[in-house]
């Protein structure tokens, strides 16, 4: 599997950092309606962009479904398939192993690192839904009241994710990998 990024991939995950960030960041300035009290323009604005993240999770899903020679669904999401669950534990005890030495994996198809790719995708995707749920008015309340439930719960999953991914692309890059490149510029 060839460590080059399609322009497409390029393009979604970069889409998707400056959504999440965003939704991340402007939840801090939201103001919910209430009876007698309307939103503010930061929720309209949270409400938008969540509707774009949707979109854009939807494409990047549909993308690993038909692109060569990056990363695919079956990686993402290997918890169907009792060989491809082995190789990630395989290689998350691999990773452990590196990590007690003070080092970081060298960068390469690593099934461990694929598979949390994963979680973080299917974690914004619950966001995602979630937040759309509410919006939909037809909904009975249960369901909705039910669907912001999770979407705030999820959000602290959402932080993690963000931080412990940023994190660790930035050790790497420092660690001489070049991530940054890879991901978001031509080389």
């Amino acid at each position: 599997m060839s460590t080059d990024r399609s322009l497409l991939t390029k393009a979604l995950h970069g889409l998707l950092a400056v959504a999440v960030i965003h939704q991340l960041v402007i939840i801090n300035f939201m103001i919910a309606p209430k009876p007698g009290r309307p939103e503010n323009f930061a929720f309209e604005l949270h409400e938008w962009v969540g509707l774009t993240s949707l979109g854009l999770l939807l494409a990047y899903w549909l993308w690993t479904l038909v692109r060569r020679g990056e990363v695919r669904f079956s990686l993402l999401v290997p918890w169907f398939s009792p060989k491809a669950t082995l190789a990630v534990w395989q290689d998350f005890r691999l990773h452990l192993s590196v990590w007690r030495r003070g080092r970081l994996p060298d960068v390469g198809s690593h099934p461990f690192a694929h598979a949390v790719h994963g979680l973080g995708l299917i974690v914004m995707s619950v966001m995602a839904v979630t937040g759309t749920m509410s919006l939909i008015s037809v909904l009975p309340e249960p369901v909705r009241t039910a669907g912001m439930t999770v979407h705030e719960a999820s959000s602290k999953l959402v932080w993690a994710y963000v931080i412990g991914h940023a994190s660790l692309a930035i050790l790497h890059e420092v660690a001489g990998h070049r991530l940054f490149r890879q991901m978001f510029w031509s080389h």
